[in-house]
């Protein structure tokens, strides 16, 4: 149903929950305007709250007593930082067919593997172990959340993953994945990965995308909830909770194509700055690229497409940290800035001022498992923090290593870190100032007095710095698209410190020169991504509402859905393979193509319907492999063939 306002407009809601903040925009539908927008502080430890803030500020900000928009699209790192955090459900593994081989990791609690599976031509391998399968699942229950069932080229042929799902479900009543269903790509150490990630996902999905459903209804909105995916696509509710592993990198996804709707323009470079890490994508024909082998999560390979995005750890919060040389270090580790930890614990700025210290440490909310060492640590910053790290070794002076336990936990994000970041300078600046700038202020002269420099020099050599940064990852970015992996070396930093400006050399000059116009999204843009105009000779666009370039492309995506079918030769003809049924036998190679595009057009809208979809339309694509014939009088043999389907369609009937 579309909701329309008196006026004529059709307006729709987009919602980011980012690493630091979570943005709100409310749209004109039609002319893709953002007409208002509001962000707040994202809470990790219940995402929800900061989640009903950003939606009441939006809402404050609409003034309307009410507010029904058509649409609701909904981004979030919340999968990305699950699978990347360990958290998630308990997951149990039944392979059909195949062992793991030495050193595979695939990240179920439980993992049984029997007889069964089928070969790459979709036949039989061995009878399905029917009792193994039986006595897999009975030591599971109980144990796990859900059970993923992979089989061997199941791709090629489902049967036996179907069967023995259905078993589990009927005799077990266990939640059950069937790897398959995920994804049509061959290897099976991939495909099983993505279906443990997506088993445990479910749960986390399932109560984050429940919390949005209970703050709507709290406000009244009744429209339907689209989640962004991260091949910069969208899907329902409904399939998001059944394959949540698709909104890995959904975040960056939607900023992609926020700088594309916020800029107008269909070939770009986008750039998107948060508070944990900046996003470079390529934009080309107003779509992203998309990653051939699936995208990679923290050390998980998996089968889901995702936007090939270049993320590297430079964001509004990062530490600021003195260099050997008397320069400045930005990151890559992620600090509270003073001006908002400040505003959280009062007496911050009194404690600066008595140590002469703008660096400590505090334990936020949240539930862990920790050791008793670990769990001594977290009550005494709970009880005394946030505390200088000379304090809390003051506090626990018999606690052997100390540092090393400290590191860990922050990479947990048990404990977490305050310190002036590139924020506090934009505060001390006053070119950006939403929290307390009186502590940037004091942050930036305890600084600038460690390294003997004066306050504006310190500001300026943090400027520069994190703006040289970006400029880059940019240039490693298209140079790695354009020739492929780069030399990770101090030669190739050093000649890449000259290409960004960040050097100079009497003897030659090497400048880059982008072609592409650059898009900057993000808070901090307009102070550090501006100037790569200067830096690399590129046009650069800082679009209205650039601030809120995520929460725009939540709303703005369209729903896109793609099947792969396959066509190999047989003893006799040739047979149609999918993960959607048995293969097809066909007597000749034009009846098994036409099949296959057939089928694959019926698959790709069905699903594209299943996730949302209106107004769809079908591009089909065949790649094909073909081997010489050895006879002048014979076309050469096909070798296999394969036809992807994808349907692309609206969200919303406009």
């Amino acid at each position: 149903m579309t909701f329309q306002a008196n006026n004529g407009v059709i307006y729709g809601l987009g919602i980011d929950t980012g690493g630091t903040f979570t943005d709100a925009a409310i749209m004109d539908m039609r002319s893709n305007e953002v007409l208002f927008k509001a962000k707040a502080r994202t809470t990790h430890h219940e995402l929800s709250i900061g989640l009903e803030e950003a939606i009441d500020n939006v809402l404050d900000a609409y003034g309307h007593r009410s507010f029904e928009p058509s649409l609701v699209g909904v981004s979030t790192t919340l999968a990305t930082n699950s699978i990347l955090e360990g958290k998630g459900g308990q997951v149990g593994l039944i392979g059909l067919g195949w062992k793991p081989q030495g050193g595979w990791e695939l990240g179920a609690k439980m993992q049984r593997f029997v007889g069964g599976g089928h070969d790459v031509r979709g036949r039989s391998v061995g009878l399905l172990d029917v009792d193994g399968i039986d006595a897999a699942a009975g030591e599971m229950k109980g144990q796990v959340d859900s059970v993923v069932v992979s089989g061997l080229f199941s791709v090629h042929n489902p049967y036996h993953e179907i069967e023995a799902g259905k078993l589990i479900g009927k005799r077990y009543g266990i939640p059950t994945v069937l790897a398959h269903q995920l994804t049509g790509e061959l290897g099976v150490h991939e495909r099983t990965v993505t279906a443990v990630l997506n088993a445990r996902l479910i749960p986390v999905l399932e109560d984050f995308l429940s919390k949005v459903g209970r703050i709507l209804t709290r406000h009244g909105i009744e429209a339907p909830v689209m989640v962004f995916k991260g091949d910069g696509t969208l899907m329902n509710i409904r399939t998001a909770m059944e394959r949540p592993v698709d909104t890995i990198l959904s975040g960056p996804a939607a900023s992609a194509m926020g700088g594309r709707v916020l800029a107008g323009l269909e070939d770009c470079v986008v750039i998107d700055m948060g508070g944990t890490s900046t996003d470079i994508a390529v934009l080309q024909g107003g779509v992203p690229k998309v990653t051939s082998e699936g995208s990679m999560v923290g050390r998980w390979r998996t089968r889901v497409e995702a936007v090939d995005m270049w993320t590297t750890a430079l964001g509004g919060d990062s530490e600021v940290r003195a260099a050997k040389d008397g320069g400045v270090l930005i990151g890559p580790e992620r600090v509270v800035p003073l001006c908002h930890a400040s505003r959280t614990f009062p007496g911050l700025n009194d404690k600066m001022t008595d140590l002469g210290q703008a660096r400590f440490l505090f334990a936020p909310p949240g539930q862990h498992r920790l050791s008793q060492t670990e769990e001594r640590i977290v009550s005494v910053l709970r009880e005394k923090g946030p505390l200088a790290p000379v304090e809390l070794k003051r506090e626990l002076d018999d606690v052997v290593l100390l540092d090393s336990h400290v590191r860990d936990m922050r990479s947990r994000e048990v404990i977490q870190g305050i310190g002036l970041t590139p924020t506090d300078v934009l505060h001390a600046t006053g070119k950006y100032v939403k929290g307390d700038r009186q502590a940037s202020l004091m942050g930036v002269r305890l600084f600038a007095g460690v390294l003997g420099v004066k306050d504006e020099e310190l500001m300026e050599m943090v400027m520069r710095s994190v703006s040289a940064k970006i400029a880059d990852e940019v240039v490693r970015k298209l140079l790695s698209d354009e020739i492929g992996a780069l030399p990770d070396s101090k030669s190739f930093q050093g000649v890449m410190d000259l290409v960004t400006g960040n050097k100079r050399c009497s003897m030659i000059s090497l400048k880059a020169k982008v072609g592409r116009p650059i898009i900057g999204l993000g808070a901090p843009a307009k102070e550090f991504i501006a100037p790569l105009a200067e830096l690399l000779g590129a046009h650069v666009i800082i679009p209205n509402d650039y601030e809120v370039g995520n929460a725009v492309g939540a709303a703005c995506g369209q729903v896109s859905e793609f099947v792969d079918v396959f066509v190999y030769p047989r003893e006799k003809g040739y047979a149609v393979f999918s993960s959607y049924n048995a293969p097809i036998p066909c007597g000749g190679e034009d009846e098994a193509v036409k099949k296959a595009r057939e089928l694959a057009t019926k698959y790709a809208l069905d699903r594209a319907r299943a996730a949302g979809g209106v107004n769809l339309t079908v591009d089909l694509k065949i790649e094909e492999e073909r081997g010489r014939s050895n006879s002048t009088l014979q076309d050469d043999e096909l070798v296999q063939m394969r036809v992807r389907a994808r349907a692309v369609g609206k969200a919303l009937e406009i």
